[in-house]
């Protein structure tokens, strides 16, 4: 069984599971949607926890995996009087035209993508030039010990449930495609927010 299958069961329950976790990460939420203007495109919206951060004056376009998770986005975002589009859609492979976006965001979703080297490209094509990816993502920590002691067993228990990884270096990856303009450590590394700008 796949990360959508896995998903897909949880349904409306990832809510009520995950969401005390993901309301202690809201502070970092709010100010990753901060940076979001003009047609933005989130990959992997889930449930919707990024929606009630946005900017009002966006076009706000969001894709996920998982069509149960997103019937679960778009009903939270009609209760917030939200203008938004959603889509079914792999984050891998973009059913969107070259430069289509002033901003992608991406939050707590490649530890989640089986390829994030594909998601990446893909991010890059639709952005247009000088346009800004905003990644807010669980990545390996900069403390080796942590990563042994606390992120090496959850990686296990979390690969088992959702397929997650949560030792991907994502901070690293952004790199290798866009300029990154501000990049910041939470918990020893185990969470970033950066902020990259195609050129």
């Amino acid at each position: 069984m796949g990360f959508r299958e896995k998903y897909a069961e949880l349904g409306e329950r990832y809510e009520r599971i995950d969401g005390p976790l993901e309301r202690f990460f809201d502070p970092l939420r709010r100010k990753a949607a901060g940076y979001a203007a003009g047609r933005v495109l989130e990959i992997g919206v889930g449930t919707g926890f990024m929606l009630p951060y946005y900017p009002e004056d966006i076009e706000l376009h969001a894709i996920d995996a998982v069509p149960e998770m997103l019937e679960v986005a778009k009903k939270k975002a009609k209760e917030l009087g939200l203008n938004a589009s959603f889509y079914v859609m792999d984050a891998e492979r973009l059913e969107f035209s070259d430069e289509s976006f002033d901003t992608v965001v991406s939050a707590f979703v490649f530890c989640t993508v089986p390829n994030p080297e594909n998601a990446m490209k893909e991010i890059h094509r639709v952005l247009k030039p000088g346009g800004r990816v905003i990644l807010l993502e669980h990545t390996k920590s900069d403390c080796r010990l942590l990563n042994w002691l606390f992120l090496k067993p959850l990686d296990v228990l979390l690969g088992f449930l959702l397929e997650d990884n949560t030792l991907r270096e994502t901070h690293l990856l952004a790199r290798n495609y866009f300029e990154i303009e501000h990049d910041e450590s939470h918990y020893r590394g185990i969470v970033r927010l950066l902020v990259g700008r195609k050129v």
